[in-house]
């Protein structure tokens, strides 16, 4: 039996939970003998201990680096779920011949943005081979002795593993996969022929399961673009190890970024989410601005007669109809007025309280006195 970890090491280990240890740290460092000879479970015994493993202070990091992204003029961000599990980061230097890619301060998995480049950069020369110059703009020249290389105009961050989701309060990342070796003697270069006798030899590793946080950083049209980009790139070709046996593969999961949206506002000060939402009204109302009459006139066909008992849709309506009679050409509020009229904008019934405010409004939105 070999000792592998000094009596300072053992005392510090052996007083931490499993909620303070840094899994990085128990993954490197923290197996304490073995004997080296087939059959020995110290490898696997203290990969089981590591699956148990989470991290306390690791959500509270994860919603900082969420809300510091958020801002969608610069990021973009993408939750993908993985449809079985993920194997990244196994040829790391390690004494266990395992390895997985942790967060050096919390111990949780990530995928790096390197990885998560080239994953994307193949999927856009595979799929987009007439548009070379364009995908040397976006993740730079490969050829870094050429005088014109450029490094890219976008950023692909690491990829967190994202440690919410509702129903699972206990989250944690890690899971115990097996690789079965067979005719190891012949493969490490012995001279004995491979043989259907040979017994295999099951040999565990380190796997991921859940989701991740993908950020891109870049100008808009450029992010939007690879995160197109990067969803397809997931959800065809995976990432990691073993792809071919259905390891790495990703979908988009748009309820769970909700979700963490949620739990990361929950830690910002009042005015600033306070903020935040002013800035989302103010870009939906940006939106809504920018809709030409034909638009805003087909919207109205198909909504009006299910939205007009809603005071919140006549509102949003009268608000329409104010920044037309602002800033519309006479000939587009012409049209607009016309389509108000045939949909029953103004009441049938003279009675109506509302009927002579709407022939005013009408009227001024026609620009007549």
């Amino acid at each position: 039996m070999t000792e592998l970890r000094r009596q300072v090491i053992n005392d510090l280990l052996n007083d931490c939970k499993s909620t303070t240890i840094n899994p990085s740290l128990w993954l490197q460092k923290g197996l304490k003998e073995t004997t080296g000879e087939i059959g020995d479970n110290a490898k696997t015994n203290h990969l089981k201990d590591l699956v148990g493993f989470k991290c306390d202070l690791y959500p509270k990091a994860f919603n900082r680096w969420f809300n510091l992204t958020s801002d969608e003029n610069r990021f973009s961000q993408t939750v993908m779920t993985l449809e079985n599990r993920l194997l990244i980061g196994l040829t790391g230097n390690g004494t266990l011949e395992t390895g997985c890619s942790l967060s050096h301060n919390y111990g949780m998995p990530y995928i790096p943005g390197s990885s998560v480049k080239g994953v994307v950069r193949a999927w856009a020369e595979q799929h987009l081979k007439d548009n070379a110059e364009a995908i040397a703009d976006l993740f730079g020249t490969r050829d870094s002795d050429d005088i014109k290389r450029v490094s890219g105009l976008v950023t692909f961050h690491d990829a967190w593993w994202a440690p919410f989701s509702k129903g699972t309060p206990e989250l944690k990342p890690f899971v115990l996969d097996v690789v079965t070796t067979h005719h190891q003697t012949y493969y490490n270069g012995g001279k004995a022929e491979p043989s259907d006798k040979d017994s295999p030899i099951p040999n565990h590793q380190l796997a991921v399961y859940g989701s991740f946080l993908f950020v891109i950083e870049g100008a808009p049209d450029h992010v939007e673009l690879c995160q197109k980009m990067l969803a397809q790139a997931l959800q065809d070709n995976g990432i990691g190890a073993k792809t071919a046996a259905g390891y790495g593969y990703m979908s988009v999961n748009h309820k769970l970024y909700y979700e963490l949206q949620q739990e990361a506002e929950k830690l910002l000060p009042p005015e600033v989410r306070e903020k935040r939402k002013q800035e989302v009204i103010q870009r939906q109302q940006q939106v809504e601005n920018a809709k030409t009459v034909e638009q805003v006139c087909r919207e109205l066909k198909d909504d009006y007669e299910n939205k007009k008992g809603s005071e919140e849709y006549i509102q949003k309506l009268d608000e329409r109809i104010d920044y037309a009679i602002q800033n519309w050409l006479v000939e587009d509020r012409l049209s607009l007025a016309k389509c108000l009229n045939d949909i029953g904008y103004i009441p049938k019934n003279k009675k109506n309280k509302n009927h002579d405010i709407r022939k005013e409004r009408l009227k001024q939105l026609r620009g007549e006195k």
